[in-house]
């Protein structure tokens, strides 16, 4: 753009030249060449600090890699390549077989568990029967064997000693038979003293790897989670996925606001600010300019930017790593279906300072878009 202004200046004093038959000596030669340069000079530094352009631009999209959350075979990919979906329509489907067996082994373990349970509690019915009915004979011999002790100590004894050994031993085995049914009833009940969150273990986990195995069910169908196309799709029925995130399935381009990422020299990191009015050309529209506004500044430099590694960090500086600035288009973009990626140039205009010279950055811009006819590179 800088070759544009200067070759400007050589028409027009070329032009001064010829019309008003300015003689060639070695008085108006210098002084046109001197003036120019101070003229061309402190128009460049002053246009470029106040209302700066950049030929590194780019309409930017953030593409998200769909990884599958499970592993198998791929039984059918329903999706075109570059063609627009909906939130919501299958991208690709993973073989479900293994996938539905262990949801049905699942489903029949928790309602074994659920009936094993309702068991537990009929036998602990029982046990607790059965203790009482034990408690019962223990009790009736216990009182024999008082009634045998209390005949041993008179003078005349009715019973014989071998009556009274029985009634002992017959005591001594009903205990016995208490202890072995008060143990039985207290490990059904700490059985169904298991709880979480009120309800018995056993189950609580059965549940929760159901719900965990229909998740993974639900993931052999991949959708899409929100409009957009795929781009690249490689995928075809018979290959394997496995859910590994460094190995994307296929990369999912999601519908964006019209945004051109442009990266602006550090010297005019002052005059580029959010709401300023900005103008965008594409090379592959030449001849058209579309309006737009700046949205935001990024608050970082990217090489700048150091994260923790298994390295010492040295420093990352280059003076011409510039800031970046998100530009917003308006409408008149849509109607011509840019793809996404396309490169672009970018002039901010500045209203606080020397605004009479955005008008001069406004004609050099389309002179610039009118050079893209040329298949020139900027």
């Amino acid at each position: 753009m800088d070759l544009l202004i200067i070759l400007s200046y050589v028409a027009f004093a070329y032009g001064c030249f010829k019309i008003f038959k300015i003689p060639l000596n070695k008085w108006t030669v210098p002084t046109a060449a001197l003036g120019g340069v101070f003229i061309v000079a402190g128009l460049i530094l002053t246009m470029n600090y106040n209302h700066p352009y950049t030929f590194m631009a780019q309409k930017a999209v953030v593409a998200i890699p769909v990884v599958a959350q499970v592993s198998g075979i791929i039984s059918e990919v329903p999706v075109q390549p570059n063609v627009p979906i909906k939130a919501g329509e299958v991208l690709f489907r993973i073989d479900p077989t293994v996938y539905q067996a262990r949801v049905d082994r699942l489903m029949a373990d928790l309602v074994n568990a659920e009936a094993a349970v309702e068991a537990q509690r009929d036998q602990l019915t029982a046990s607790k029967a059965t203790v009482a009915q034990m408690r019962a004979d223990r009790d009736r011999a216990q009182k024999d064997l008082a009634r045998y002790q209390r005949a041993s100590g008179k003078a005349v004894n009715p019973f014989t000693e071998q009556e009274a050994t029985n009634a002992r031993q017959t005591y001594l085995a009903q205990e016995a038979k208490l202890a072995t049914a008060e143990a039985q009833a207290q490990q059904i009940q700490s059985q169904l003293d298991a709880i979480v969150s009120g309800e018995n273990a056993t189950i609580v986990s059965l549940k929760a790897q159901l719900r965990e195995a229909k998740y993974n069910l639900a993931q052999t169908e991949v959708k899409a989670l929100t409009d957009g196309y795929v781009t690249q799709v490689l995928l075809r029925p018979g290959s394997f996925v496995n859910s590994m995130p460094f190995r994307p399935a296929m990369f999912f381009i999601p519908k964006q606001t019209r945004n051109i990422v442009a990266s602006f020299r550090q010297n005019s990191l002052l005059r580029v600010k959010v709401g300023d009015e900005a103008e965008v050309v594409f090379n592959g529209v030449p001849g058209r300019v579309f309006p737009a506004r700046v949205k935001q500044v990024t608050p970082v430099v990217p090489q700048g930017a150091y994260q923790a590694s298994n390295m010492m960090q040295s420093l990352n500086f280059d003076g011409r790593n510039g800031i970046l600035a998100e530009v917003e288009l308006g409408p008149e973009v849509e109607a011509y279906n840019l793809p996404d990626g396309i490169s672009a140039q970018v002039a901010i205009y500045s209203s606080d300072h020397f605004a009479h010279l955005s008008v001069m950055r406004k004609v050099l811009l389309r002179m610039t878009s009118w050079m893209h006819y040329l298949y020139l590179d900027h």
